[in-house]
C-alpha cells in the first residue's frame, strides 16, 4: 500500500484536504519498519504487514462511511449494482483472505505457505484489475483509486516473487545467516 499512501497524500496535499497529517504516519512507520530490517520479518517486509493490516483497518473504515453505496436501491438498474458489486466486493473479500494467508505465513514458516502466499498475491492482482476494467467503463470516479490499488497489489507480488528477504526467511528458512552478508555490521573504528 505504500504506493497507495504516497498517491492518497499526495492528492491530499494538492487539494487542501485535511487529511495530511498521515505524512508523519507513513514516515514514522517506514522509520521503525527500515530500523528493523535486520530482524527476519523487518524492512520491507514488516513494512507489508504494517500496510496489510492498515490497510483493511482503512477499508472497514470506508465500507462503514460509504455501506449507502452497497445499497441497491441508491443504482439506476440492478445491472449497474452487480457491476458495482464486481467492481468491488471481490477485491475486498480477496484482502481478507490476503490477511489470513500473510499472518498463517508468520507462524507456519513454509515455501507451501509461501507459494499460497504469492498466488493470493496473483489473485489479488487480477481481481483488482478486472475491477478497474469495470470502473473505467462503468464507474470512472473509481478509476484514480483503482490504478493505485493495482499498481500497489503488482507491487506487493513482485516483491514477494523477487525478494531475497523473503526467500531467506519463507523458503530457505536461513535469515539467521543471510541477514551478514545481506546487512553486514558495521565497525567502529576506535581512534
Amino acid at each position: 500500500m505504500f504506493v497507495a499512501d504516497v498517491a492518497i497524500l499526495v492528492i491530499a496535499a494538492s487539494s487542501g484536504n485535511p487529511s495530511t497529517p498521515f505524512v508523519p504516519g507513513g514516515i514514522i512507520a517506514w522509520i521503525i519498519c527500515n530500523g528493523r530490517k535486520r530482524n527476519p520479518i523487518g524492512g520491507w517486509l514488516l513494512f507489508y504487514y504494517w500496510q496489510l493490516w492498515s490497510g483493511l483497518l482503512l477499508s472497514a473504515v470506508f465500507f462503514a462511511i460509504n455501506i449507502q453505496s452497497y445499497v441497491p436501491e441508491n443504482f439506476d438498474s440492478g445491472k449497474l449494482f452487480g457491476i458495482f458489486l464486481a467492481s468491488s466486493l471481490p477485491a475486498l473479500l480477496l484482502l481478507l483472505v490476503q490477511l489470513v494467508v500473510a499472518t498463517m505465513i508468520l507462524s507456519f514458516r513454509t515455501p507451501d505457505m509461501l507459494r499460497l502466499l504469492r498466488w493470493t498475491l496473483v489473485a489479488q492482482v487480477v481481481v483488482v484489475g478486472a475491477g478497474l476494467a469495470l470502473d473505467v467503463k462503468y464507474y470512472p470516479d473509481n478509476v484514480v483509486f483503482s490504478t493505485i490499488a493495482l499498481i500497489q497489489e503488482a507491487l506487493w507480488m513482485l516483491y514477494f516473487f523477487k525478494s531475497t528477504r523473503v526467500r531467506h526467511v519463507f523458503d530457505n528458512q536461513d535469515w539467521e545467516i543471510a541477514v551478514h552478508t545481506i546487512y553486514p555490521l558495521k565497525l567502529k573504528l576506535s581512534t
